[in-house]
């Protein structure tokens, strides 16, 4: 990525080959199946602002974990501009969704994600990449770009406002806390 950051195109060339499969997983988890041409353009968004912002990046966490967090705002903004919230719900209700799970559990979690989706940006985002991806806390603050203590009152605060939402017992059921 420092080769990247001084203009180097073969060094971007063998990110964008390395990590763009991933990308492209994301983009479609994210967004869904049905957006598989919408996850294209997001990643070429994503890899434009990678080759853009590469000189900004000063060697903090993964290079991985730098384009996540891109391609992850990527998302957000085509989802935000499309208005496709909707599949962007199920979709994540889906992550989690498991053959032990029941219909129940699948219409608590599309209940917690409506509500989630009225939490301010960063605790969206927090509690997003934290529950439904499983990043680390630590990992989520890398992401974010926000320090360990910032990114652990995020997540606190989220779950508090859901708790003034939803019974105590679905977000324990849902989210372990």
């Amino acid at each position: 990525m420092l080769k990247t950051a001084e203009g180097d195109k073969d060094s971007f060339r063998f990110i964008a080959n390395a990590l763009g499969y991933k990308m492209h997983a994301t983009a479609i988890k994210i967004l869904g199946s049905s957006h598989i041409a919408d996850a294209d353009d997001v990643v070429q968004i994503s890899l434009i602002k990678v080759w853009q912002s590469a000189p900004r990046w000063k060697n903090k966490g993964s290079i991985e974990g730098y384009i996540y967090k891109i391609v992850f705002s990527s998302c957000m903004d085509f989802i935000r501009k499309y208005k496709i919230t909707d599949e962007f719900k199920d979709n994540y209700s889906n992550l989690e969704i498991t053959k032990n799970d029941n219909y129940r559990t699948y219409e608590l979690r599309k209940m917690l994600l409506k509500n989630i989706q009225k939490l301010p940006k960063d605790q969206k985002e927090a509690i997003l990449l934290h529950y439904f991806s499983g990043y680390k806390q630590k990992e989520v603050s890398n992401l974010i770009k926000k320090s360990n203590k910032a990114t652990e009152s995020l997540i606190i605060r989220a779950r508090k406002k859901l708790k003034t939402i939803l019974p105590k017992d679905i977000l324990e059921e849902l989210l372990h806390v």
